[in-house]
């Protein structure tokens, strides 16, 4: 019978990281390093992939944005072209 494995991340690491990490692990309430660790990368990862999601604009931006949005453009003769030509 064939045994599924989940994959493995390993990393090796000095003296003063394992005692750094074994006493932010012990802090934090984790049961070992490898908890703390795994906690910690997918919190990061997920922070990091939200920030590349997100689209932040000052308030001049803002302004500027709201101001286009707030003027709806006028159709241009190929725009009416293609309506009227698929709107039929």
């Amino acid at each position: 019978m064939a045994t599924t494995s989940a994959p493995r991340i390993t990393a090796r690491v000095d003296y003063d990281t394992q005692v750094l990490l074994t006493q932010a692990a012990a802090l934090s309430g984790m049961s070992s390093i490898n908890s703390f660790v795994l906690s910690a990368a997918v919190e990061k990862a997920k922070r990091l992939i939200e920030q590349e999601h997100r689209i932040e604009l000052t308030d001049q931006d803002t302004k500027k944005l709201m101001a286009i949005l707030d003027k709806p453009a006028s159709a241009n003769e190929n725009l009416s072209r293609a309506f009227n030509k698929h709107n039929v």
